[in-house]
């Protein structure tokens, strides 16, 4: 799945779950697992079998996302709506589906498994495709293609 996937469903799942909950947070969690494996294959390759999905994609990193929520919101409530935020990655990414099971569970079922090179079909698939479309139209119906409802967004975390 792809940025509009991740972060316009998941700000729309959260704003669902918790009306307080800052959506800056929100969406940055949905994307963060990319954030963290994307530049660590890159940049240290080895580590994690040249795989594109490393310690941001475990659920034993996710573990420590719930704690660090816990102890900075000090709100179970808003704790637990952004690991979701976090975790959904995982669902979106279909974690359970060939290799993912080894990478989610890291290191219990042992090292990542090696990264198999896809093409642009593997990477257009259906359920890609229509995630990213649903993310989009999310994106749309909480109406942040209007510029001063996206900038109020991304000052205050919320939704007028």
């Amino acid at each position: 799945m792809y940025v509009f996937g991740h972060a316009g469903l998941t700000i729309a799942a959260a704003r669902s779950l918790d009306r307080g909950v800052d959506l800056r947070w929100a969406a940055l969690l949905a994307l963060a697992p990319d954030l963290l494996d994307k530049p660590v294959r890159y940049l240290f390759p080895e580590i994690v079998n040249y795989n594109t999905r490393g310690f941001g994609h475990t659920l034993l990193f996710s573990l420590f996302v719930l704690a660090a929520a816990l102890i900075w919101t000090r709100r179970p409530r808003t704790a637990f709506a952004l690991w979701a935020c976090y975790a959904g990655h995982f669902l979106f990414d279909s974690m359970w589906r060939g290799e993912n099971p080894v990478i989610l569970l890291w290191p219990l079922l042992g090292d990542f498994p090696p990264y198999v090179r896809g093409n642009i079909v593997s990477l257009l698939t259906l359920s890609n495709v229509l995630c990213e479309l649903a993310g989009l139209y999310a994106v749309h119906r909480l109406g942040l293609f209007n510029r001063p409802r996206l900038t109020a967004l991304l000052k205050t975390g919320r939704l007028a």
